[in-house]
């Protein structure tokens, strides 16, 4: 591993008076970031990074403000149901926007209502329901999980996938979550840090094994 002082901002469009689906958001977020990857023009800002913890910071935005600051985004918006969510390039912290910088991390909960229809063949991301983790923070392990899937893809699979990009998300119960992952298939597991809501050391995240 390579150490990396920067975190990659994914930014979730959050509408209090039609608030997403807590499911469809968190995929949003996880195509975002893995797409603001798959659509890079350059690796300047991504090789340290993308070695290390790739590190993301999940930043919440009314409609309006959401808009103005994803216009440029390498990730373009993803919708997914009625959730939207852009990401953009790693960066230090005094780099970012003072506008991105401002918004809120913490305390980002959407409801948990039923999720839009998967589309055919996207890759399902497995969370562990037990940590009872937060819209924001589930949002994060999920586009970690999506990525660490996204790097063990070959060339040609990559370019798929972002051809025509998606993910579902779903939360099951610890004894679930592990039974899953040792499905022969699924991708890597992924550990918090423990920086905020959970321990260090504790597994959150993988894509699941592809149904065959």
């Amino acid at each position: 591993m390579h150490p990396s002082d920067t975190v990659q901002p994914i930014l979730l469009r959050v509408d209090k008076e039609e608030p997403a689906a807590h499911c469809d958001a968190i995929a949003a977020a996880a195509v975002a970031g893995v797409l603001a990857y798959a659509n890079r023009t350059g690796d300047a800002a991504w090789e340290d990074w993308v070695t290390g913890r790739f590190t993301k910071t999940v930043r919440r935005a009314g409609p309006k403000p959401f808009a103005k600051l994803c216009a440029q985004a390498p990730s373009g918006i993803v919708q997914i149901g009625a959730a939207e969510a852009a990401a953009f390039e790693p960066q230090r912290y005094e780099d970012m926007p003072r506008a991105l910088r401002a918004l809120q991390v913490s305390g980002t909960q959407l409801p948990v209502t039923e999720p839009a229809p998967a589309a055919a063949g996207s890759p399902l991301i497995i969370l562990n329901r037990d940590l009872s983790m937060s819209t924001g923070k589930a949002a994060a392990q999920a586009a970690h999980a999506l990525l660490a899937w996204f790097l063990e893809l070959d060339a040609g699979q990559q370019q798929a996938w972002a051809a025509q990009p998606g993910a579902a998300v779903q939360e099951v119960p610890q004894r679930g979550f592990s039974a899953l992952h040792g499905h022969r298939g699924a991708g890597p597991l992924i550990v918090d840090a423990g920086l905020t809501e959970i321990d260090p050391g504790t597994a959150t995240a993988f894509v699941a094994a592809p149904v065959r």
